[in-house]
């Protein structure tokens, strides 16, 4: 009887470890293989400027940063691609984002099968050269960050 009191303790202590540790992999999400669209709202959409952000602030909703770069986002369908044709010069993280013509950040909405509603806050490009998007839940307002490959997203 001692032996399976010792396993039933042991079953519930990695039980508890499990759940406790569960929260730092959960979060860990990748968009899916398919082609992701970025929907603007209509009275923005030739307006469009695609900018690095202050590079203080690492995740949010940010300002653009001063003497940043930004890249205007031509009227119909836009591979997200090609605002990165360049080699990797920068050493840090960068923080990307869609704004209007005066400054103020705008949320265009993505989705697709199996998802809610959300909305793309930034692009984040590691000092690899890998990528990463920021997304809100539009119900709940919960932040998500997911690993992407840059060639899945277009902006309609």
């Amino acid at each position: 009887m001692e032996l399976y009191s010792k396993i039933r303790w042991s079953l519930l202590f990695l039980g508890g470890v499990f759940v406790s540790i569960y929260p730092l992999f959960a979060n860990f999400l990748v968009t899916p293989e398919e082609i992701l669209r970025l929907e603007f709202p209509s009275n923005v959409r030739n307006q469009i400027r695609f900018c690095k952000q202050n590079p203080i602030q690492v995740y949010g909703k940010n300002p653009i940063g001063s003497g940043s770069i930004c890249v205007t986002v031509l009227e119909g369908e836009v591979a997200m691609e090609s605002f990165f044709t360049e080699d990797l010069e920068e050493t840090s993280e960068t923080q990307w984002a869609f704004y209007d013509s005066v400054g103020k950040q705008i949320f265009p909405s993505v989705s697709w099968e199996g998802s809610e509603p959300m909305v793309f806050v930034s692009l984040v490009r590691s000092k690899r050269g890998q990528f990463g998007v920021q997304l809100q839940r539009k119900k709940e307002g919960a932040y998500y960050f997911y690993r992407t490959k840059l060639s899945n997203w277009v902006i309609l």
